[in-house]
C-alpha cells in the first residue's frame, strides 16, 4: 500500500502530456506511473537523510508528483521520447524512467540506498517521521526496520533522545498508525478506475451476462482493502476459466465452477462469483454490505419470519425474492436503500419511515468552485479549464488559484493575481454569453495567526474566496479553531475549503473543534467544502451528515489541477450522498443567479460579474 502514500500539490505550470496528445496508441499499465513515482518519492527521502542538496530532493519531489498527475501511460510517452515534455522531467529523470520501463529497475536508485537497510527506506514514508529524526533513530537507538522501531518505543528508549518528549513519542505513534492503515488499503480513487476497467473486461466474455462490483468500492467508503465481484452466467466454470485469463489479472488464487480468486493490477485481491439469476439481486445486496447493516436487516427478516441470505429471502423453504435488490428490500416493506448509505447508522429506521434523503447526484451540480490553472500549480490553462467546465454543461466555474504563502504551488503574488483578472476579463468578452459564467477566485491560506493572506481590498475583489489551512497543521485544538473561526469571520470568504485539513494515508486531520466551526460557518452564511480529490474527502461523510443537519451550506469541489481532474468531482459527490447529503443546501447545485446573490451578500463585495 506504500505505492498510495500522498503527495503534495504539484509546483509545475506546463499541461501535462497525453498519449492523444500525441496521436499514440493507448496502453493500459495504470500501475507503471505509480511505480516510478514511489521512487522518485523514496529517492528523495533517501537523499534527505543523507543530507544531500534540497534542490536535488525537490527535484525528484516534484517528479514524482508529475508522474501522478499524468493521465496517461509512462511507457507510451517514453516509447515516443516525449519524456521530457512532462513537467519537472528534465534529461536525467527522463533516462531513469526509460531504465525503469526496460528493465523495472534505476541503477542510480539502488546505488543511493546502498548501505541503507531496506525496512528503514520503508519508514521513511511514515508521516512526521523525518529523514533527520530517522537517522538520529539509526544511530542511537539501531533502529533499521519496523519492528525495532516498535521495540525503541515500548521499552522507552526514545524518551532517553534530546527532543523526545511523550507529545512527540505520541505524534510517532499517531503516524505509525496512520502509515499501517495505508498499507492495508487503497484509495477509492485508485481502486474505482481499476474496478472499472476489470468489469469492463468482464463484459466482453461472450458467456457473462452481468457483472456488478460490490463491497466497500459500491459503497464508496474512501478507502477499499479487497474486492468482491458477481456475474451471471449460464456457463460458470467455463466463464471464470475465461476471466482468470483477462490481461488485468496478475496472479490467480483460486480457480472453482462457481468463483476465483485474483490478485489485479495494484495488489487488490478479488472475488469474482458466479450468481444464479434468480439470486443475483440478494447476493448483490450481501456482498455489498456493510456487515452492520446486513445483521440489522436479518434480525429484522427474522421478526417477521424472513431469512435471508446471498440466495435469497425465504419463508421456511420457499423462495419469496431474490432476483434484484428491490425484491429484497421491498419484502421487509422498505424502499431500495442507496449502497453508499448502507452503514447501519439509521438508514434501516429511516426507510421504514419513509424518510430516506433524496440523495445528491453528480447531475445536481452546475458548477466547480475550486480549480487551479497554469496561473498557480494547475497544468490546464484558464481557457482550457472553462472550455472543459463548458464540455461538462456547468452553467459556471470558479477558477481559483493559491495565494503567494503556497510557494511550492506557485501562488500568486499581488501583480500575478493582478495578470489573471485581467485575462479573465478578456475571456469572458471572447465567449460573450456562452456559458459558463467565469468566477475569478482563489483559495487564500490561513496564516497560522488567523489572518488571510490577501489584504481585505484585494479580496473583495474577487468573486470566491475558498479560505483554507495548508501550514502549521499541529497547532492545539484551541488555537486551531480560533484560527479558523477568525477566517470564518472575515466577511470576503465564502466557502472554507478541505475543513479537516487530512490527506488520506499521509496527513491525521487538523485538531478542530467542529462544532463551533459549523455554528459560526452557519452564522456566516459560509459554505463548509467536501473536498473531490480523492486524497482528501474532506468533510468526512459523518461531518457531511452533521453539517447538514445542523444547517450549514456545503460545497463540493472536485480541487482540479488539470482538466481530467475535474470529472474527480465525483468522488466528492460519493462522500456527500454517504453522509445523506441533498442537492438543496449544496451551494454549486444551485442556479448561476441565486448563487451570484449569495457570493455577493455583503454589500462591501464588488463583483465583476452580472447576475
Amino acid at each position: 500500500m506504500e505505492a498510495w502514500k500522498l503527495a503534495r500539490d504539484g509546483a509545475s505550470v506546463r499541461a501535462p502530456l497525453l498519449a492523444s496528445d500525441l496521436h499514440l496508441p493507448m496502453k493500459n499499465n495504470p500501475m507503471l506511473n505509480e511505480e516510478v513515482a514511489r521512487i522518485f518519492e523514496n529517492m528523495a527521502r533517501v537523499l534527505a537523510f543523507k543530507g544531500q542538496d534540497r534542490f536535488r530532493i525537490m527535484a525528484y519531489e516534484r517528479a514524482a508528483v508529475s508522474l501522478r498527475d499524468l493521465e496517461e501511460d509512462l511507457a507510451v510517452i517514453a516509447e515516443a521520447g516525449h519524456l521530457q515534455e512532462i513537467p519537472g522531467i528534465g534529461h536525467d529523470l527522463a533516462e531513469m524512467i526509460e531504465e525503469y520501463v526496460k528493465t523495472r529497475s534505476i541503477r542510480r536508485y539502488q546505488r543511493e540506498c546502498r548501505g541503507i537497510p531496506e525496512g528503514l527506506i520503508e519508514l521513511m514514508a511514515i508521516p512526521g517521521l523525518g529523514p533527520k529524526t530517522l537517522a538520529l533513530l539509526s544511530k542511537r537507538c539501531r533502529v533499521k526496520d519496523f519492528d525495532s522501531l516498535k521495540q525503541a518505543i515500548d521499552k522507552g528508549t526514545l524518551s532517553r533522545l534530546p527532543g523526545f518528549g511523550q507529545k512527540k513519542i505520541d505524534n510517532l505513534r499517531r503516524g505509525i498508525d496512520l502509515w499501517l492503515g495505508g498499507k492495508q488499503r487503497m484509495l477509492l480513487g485508485v481502486a474505482m478506475p481499476l474496478a472499472e476497467d476489470l468489469l469492463e473486461n468482464l463484459r466482453k466474455i461472450r458467456l457473462v451476462e452481468r457483472a456488478d462490483v460490490a463491497g466497500s468500492i459500491r459503497r464508496r467508503r474512501e478507502t477499499i482493502g479487497d474486492m468482491d465481484v458477481l456475474i451471471i452466467s449460464r456457463d460458470s466454470p467455463r466463464a471464470l476459466e475465461q476471466a482468470v485469463k483477462l490481461p488485468v489479472v496478475k496472479q490467480v488464487l483460486a480457480l472453482g465452477d462457481t468463483r476465483a480468486t485474483v490478485m489485479i493490477e495494484g495488489g487488490i485481491q478479488v472475488d469474482i462469483r458466479s450468481m444464479p439469476e434468480e439470486s443475483y439481486g440478494a447476493a448483490l445486496q450481501y456482498f455489498t454490505g456493510s456487515k452492520q447493516h446486513n445483521v440489522h436487516l436479518r434480525l429484522l427478516g427474522r421478526e417477521r419470519g424472513l431469512k435471508i441470505n446471498e440466495y435469497g429471502v425465504f419463508r421456511g423453504n420457499k423462495r419469496l425474492g431474490g432476483k434484484d435488490e428491490n425484491e429484497v428490500y421491498g419484502l421487509l416493506k422498505m424502499p431500495l436503500i442507496a449502497p453508499e448509505l448502507r452503514e447501519d447508522r439509521g438508514e434501516i429506521e429511516a426507510a421504514l419511515e419513509e424518510r430516506l434523503p433524496k440523495l445528491i447526484d453528480v447531475g445536481d451540480l452546475k458548477g466547480d468552485l475550486h480549480t487551479h490553472t497554469t496561473f498557480s500549480d494547475g497544468k490546464a490553462t484558464l481557457e482550457e479549464m472553462v472550455e472543459h467546465a463548458a464540455e461538462l454543461g456547468y452553467e459556471y466555474i470558479a477558477l481559483t488559484d493559491h495565494s503567494p504563502s503556497e510557494r511550492i504551488a506557485r501562488g500568486l503574488d499581488l501583480d500575478r493575481l493582478e495578470q489573471k483578472m485581467e485575462e479573465i476579463e478578456r475571456l469572458r468578452k471572447k465567449r460573450g454569453n456562452r456559458k459558463p459564467h467565469i468566477l475569478c477566485g482563489a483559495e487564500v491560506d490561513i496564516l497560522a495567526d488567523g489572518k488571510l493572506d490577501y489584504p481585505d481590498e484585494i479580496l473583495a475583489r474577487l468573486d470566491v474566496v475558498v479560505a483554507a489551512v495548508h501550514s502549521a497543521f499541529r497547532q492545539a485544538r484551541d488555537r486551531m479553531t480560533g484560527r479558523v473561526l477568525d477566517a470564518i469571520a472575515n466577511q470576503h470568504v465564502d466557502i472554507l475549503g478541505h475543513p479537516g485539513g487530512r490527506q488520506l494515508g499521509a496527513r491525521e486531520p487538523v485538531e478542530l473543534d467542529f462544532e463551533r466551526v459549523v455554528a459560526a460557518a452557519i452564522k456566516a452564511g459560509v459554505a463548509l467544502e467536501i473536498n473531490g480529490s480523492m486524497y482528501r474527502l474532506d468533510l468526512t461523510d459523518v461531518q457531511a451528515k452533521a453539517a447538514q443537519a445542523a444547517g450549514a451550506l456545503l460545497a463540493i469541489g472536485s480541487d482540479a489541477h488539470s482538466t481530467p481532474q475535474m470529472d474527480q468531482i465525483r468522488f466528492g459527490v460519493y462522500q456527500a450522498r454517504r453522509g445523506w447529503i441533498e442537492p438543496r443546501p449544496v451551494v454549486n447545485t444551485w442556479p448561476f443567479a441565486r448563487l451570484h446573490r449569495w457570493l455577493a451578500r455583503h454589500a462591501t463585495r464588488r463583483h465583476a460579474i452580472s447576475a
